[in-house]
């Protein structure tokens, strides 16, 4: 049976088709587009605009995915892209109305905890933190023996800060220093993080496929690989500042569609390898859709096996 799964973020609208074959998951299909939500947000309120592009993009998602599931097996969840608005439930509405699809908005605690059951049904990690850099949220998750101990979601992303700070393409070394400062303001109101030093960060969303495929670029790693260094990270982090041509072409030919974000997605990250001391970072192929998927859709407390897919970004 196959189960479609649309996830309305702050950034990018993606859509990922499951096979679903007693305890085996195969994705079947995956698609994206760049929707950029969180630019369309004033007095926080996310304006027409950018309910109308929203909408456009459901109809176009939900018709690709009804040549693959029944229409009661797909499912629609938002995270930060409704969840730090002030109307987001008019939003739902007049998505409801224009593509008869019900968005369900996750709290950021469950944003989180979803990320890591998709996490935990496909990477074999028992202790670590788990980061999640959105659009508009970030999600961290401590786990220890394999079971959460703590979670939260920071209203921070790599395009809600860019919207908010950077004034140009490229943020500008005040600007980067402001964005640095809100960054860790952040993190500084995590109560549980303080003191918590976390060898492994197994890192899941598009923030952190892009960082690993820019590693990928700029360091010679290993094409089938999915481990990234800090090191690696404050080396790239440091090249996008100096704002050298090379440097973008490099990120522009490896994942265009991050070319503004990734700086501010960089310094979420290196302020939480940072925080929590950690040495490695395992980037994984599944997390919050493939969650919402074995938690929310199928629901039957099993563990499942879910195969590697293509990447994207």
């Amino acid at each position: 049976m196959h189960y479609a799964v649309i996830d309305l973020g702050s950034n990018s609208i993606r859509l990922s088709v499951y096979e679903c074959d007693g305890k085996q998951i195969h994705t079947a299909f995956t698609d994206k587009a760049l929707a950029g939500l969180a630019g369309y947000v004033s007095d926080d309120a996310l304006d027409v605009e950018g309910n109308k592009k929203a909408c456009h993009i459901l109809n176009s998602f939900k018709d690709i995915a009804a040549k693959f599931a029944e229409p009661e097996n797909i499912s629609v969840f938002a995270s930060a892209s409704l969840r730090n608005v002030s109307n987001g439930n008019e939003a739902v509405d007049m998505i409801t109305r224009e593509t008869s699809l019900s968005p369900v908005i996750l709290s950021g605690e469950e944003e989180a905890s979803l990320g890591y059951v998709g996490v935990s049904n496909y990477l074999d990690c028992n202790d670590g933190i788990m980061i999640d850099i959105g659009g508009a949220s970030t999600e961290l998750v401590l786990f220890k023996n394999g079971r959460i101990e703590n979670l939260t979601s920071l209203p921070i992303g790599c395009l809600n800060l860019y919207v908010k700070y950077v004034s140009e393409i490229l943020p500008k070394k005040n600007e980067r220093k402001r964005i640095k400062a809100k960054i860790e303001k952040h993190f500084s109101t995590v109560d549980w993080a303080q003191g918590e030093t976390q060898p492994l960060m197994v890192g899941i969303g598009g923030t952190l496929r892009s960082a690993l495929a820019l590693s990928r670029t700029l360091f010679d790693l290993p094409e089938d690989g999915n481990e990234i260094l800090p090191d690696h990270i404050a080396t790239a982090s440091k090249l996008l500042a100096k704002n050298k041509e090379k440097i973008y072409l490099k990120v522009y030919r490896t994942v265009p569609e991050r070319l503004m974000t990734i700086s501010t997605g960089l310094a979420i990250l290196r302020c939480a390898l940072k925080v929590f001391g950690c040495e490695t970072i395992s980037v994984s192929h599944f997390g919050v859709r493939e969650g919402y998927l074995v938690d929310r859709v199928l629901n039957t407390g099993e563990k499942y096996v879910i195969s590697h897919r293509f990447e994207d970004c």
